[in-house]
C-alpha cells in the first residue's frame, strides 16, 4: 500500500502535467476544480493515478473526487482490482517494441466460428446449384440425341486427309484491375487553434478507429529541423477510440504535434501550431 506522501508527490506531478497548475498549489485542502480540472481532465488524472500505482479507480470513485486529499485517500485506501492495462511506456525504444508485439489483432472465437459457418453454407449452396445444372444439361443432351436419332454409329468416318485450319491471331484483352476495397479509417487529429500565444492552452482531440477504451497514448512534438520527441502529456482513449487533451508550451515558433497509440504503434497525422 503506498504512503500518502508518495501518492501526494505523484498526484502533484500529474496535475502539473495535465492542467499546468503550480506544484506548490497542490495541497491536501485544495479542490481539484480550483487547480484547473474539469469533467474531462479529472478522468485523465484518475486514470493516470491508477496506472502509476497499478490499481483500477472506478468511474464512481473518480467522479467523487473533490479535493487533493480525496484523491490521495482513494489510492491509499484502495482495496479493489489492479489496473487491467499495461501502464504508459516512458521510453521511445520500449514504445516501438510494444507496438511491434501488439500489432497483431486477436480474432475472437465467435468471429472465427461465424466465418466457418458462412463458408460452409456457401460451398453447400454452390454444390447444390452445380448438381442441378449438371442434371439439367444431361437430360437436355439425352433428349436431343433421342429426337435427332444421332448415335455414335451414325457419325461419318473421319477423312484421312484434312485441310489444316489457318491459325487465327487474337489480341488478348487487357485484364481488368480488381476493385480496391476501402481499408479501415485512419487515425485523425485536430487542434482547437493553430495560432496561440506562449503559455496559452489549446486542445488536441481526435480518434483511433478500432481502439478500445483505456489504451495508452503519447503526445509527440516536432520542431523545424528536428525529429519527433515525447511531449509530457499521456492521455488515454475513450469510448470509440476518441481522445482529447489540453496542453500548452512557452516555446515560440512553428511546432508540429501528433498523438501515438503506444499499444498499437499507430500515429495520427501532424497538426502545426504557431506559437508567438
Amino acid at each position: 500500500m503506498p504512503s500518502p506522501t508518495t501518492v501526494h508527490e505523484q498526484l502533484t506531478d500529474i496535475l502539473v502535467r495535465v492542467v499546468g497548475c503550480p506544484a506548490d498549489a497542490v495541497v491536501p485542502g485544495a479542490t481539484l476544480k480550483e487547480l484547473g480540472t474539469d469533467s474531462l481532465t479529472i478522468v485523465e488524472v484518475g486514470e493516470e493515478l491508477g496506472r502509476r500505482f497499478d490499481i483500477h479507480l472506478s468511474d464512481e470513485t473518480i467522479d467523487s473526487l473533490v479535493t487533493v486529499k480525496d484523491a490521495i485517500d482513494a489510492v491509499v485506501r484502495h482495496d479493489g482490482p489492479k489496473q487491467p492495462r499495461t501502464p504508459s511506456v516512458p521510453r521511445v525504444a520500449d514504445i516501438h517494441t510494444a507496438a511491434a508485439t501488439d500489432r497483431a489483432r486477436t480474432v475472437h472465437p465467435e468471429d472465427h466460428h461465424e466465418r466457418r459457418r458462412r463458408a460452409t453454407g456457401f460451398f453447400i449452396w454452390f454444390a447444390v446449384i452445380g448438381g442441378v445444372i449438371g442434371v439439367v444439361l444431361g437430360v437436355a443432351g439425352a433428349a436431343l440425341v433421342s429426337v435427332t436419332g444421332i448415335s455414335a454409329a451414325d457419325l461419318p468416318p473421319v477423312s484421312a486427309t484434312t485441310t489444316p485450319t489457318p491459325t487465327e491471331t487474337t489480341t488478348k484483352a487487357p485484364t481488368a484491375k480488381p476493385t480496391e476495397t476501402a481499408g479501415e479509417p485512419e487515425p485523425s487529429i485536430t487542434a482547437s487553434s493553430t495560432q496561440i500565444s506562449p503559455g496559452q492552452k489549446f486542445t488536441l482531440e481526435g480518434v483511433f478507429p478500432g481502439s478500445d477504451k483505456g489504451e495508452a497514448l503519447q503526445v509527440e512534438v516536432k520542431d523545424e529541423g528536428s525529429a519527433w520527441d515525447d511531449f509530457p502529456i499521456q492521455p488515454v482513449t475513450r469510448d470509440g477510440g476518441t481522445f482529447k487533451t489540453e496542453l500548452y508550451t512557452s516555446r515560440t515558433g512553428a511546432r508540429e504535434f501528433r498523438v501515438t497509440n503506444t499499444e498499437t504503434g499507430d500515429s495520427t497525422p501532424a497538426v502545426k501550431v504557431e506559437i508567438g
